[in-house]
């Protein structure tokens, strides 16, 4: 029965893929559907995998305020295109870069957003946030000293999207609940517009 659900599993492309972020590999995401064998350097993947339908997520670059034509968010595009995950975890860096793919892509799967950096400057040519990207969940920790928690409670407002907050956990060990946002705490309309409010008094 096990070896039956596991070629099933193939067709449904239920295992989930991973965006990752700044200064990390593919790998460290700790998602299945990430393992590799090998990269392609010019490519950022092995040659022909994904339309042979073998695994492994995108590698990325740590590059700075790139815009939609940056191969990053070509071969997001392409991932999302040609692999067709079931569902999509992005962490950080690779939040926006999701939401710069997810724009352009023609598969709209259910994204976990975990601690987006939108708002930090990754990718220089996003659309307002009203347009972003809706059809998922946000997870952030509250002692992230990277990501502000207040940017996760903008993006909520903005796009409809459920907040879960973590109490404690940082920008990395958030990663711990990527597969189960819902354990954290859902933040009502209120208390993520306070956190708006505070985040735009601090920076005046």
């Amino acid at each position: 029965m096990k070896l039956i659900l596991e070629n099933w599993r193939k067709y449904l492309n239920e295992e989930p893929a991973a965006f990752h972020g700044a200064g990390m590999s593919p790998v460290q995401m700790r998602v299945d559907s990430c393992d590799f064998e090998e990269w392609d350097e010019e490519h950022g993947y092995a040659d022909e995998q994904w339309e042979t339908g073998e695994k492994g997520c995108p590698q990325f670059s740590n590059d700075m305020g790139i815009s939609s034509d940056h191969p990053d968010i070509q071969q997001a595009i392409e991932f999302l295109d040609n692999v067709k995950p079931s569902r999509l975890i992005a962490f950080s860096r690779g939040g926006a870069i999701a939401f710069a793919a997810l724009e352009r892509s023609n598969h709209s799967p259910p994204v976990t957003f975990v601690a987006p950096a939108w708002k930090r400057g990754w990718v220089s040519d996003l659309s307002p946030v009203e347009w972003l990207y809706d059809r998922g969940v946000i997870i952030h920790g509250t002692a992230d000293d990277k990501v502000p928690l207040a940017h996760s409670a903008e993006l909520s407002l903005a796009t409809g999207m459920d907040l879960y907050v973590f109490d404690g956990l940082g920008h990395v060990n958030i990663l711990k609940h990527k597969t189960n946002p819902t354990a954290g705490k859902l933040l009502s309309q209120e208390e993520k517009e306070e956190l708006v409010n505070r985040e735009n008094e601090t920076s005046v």
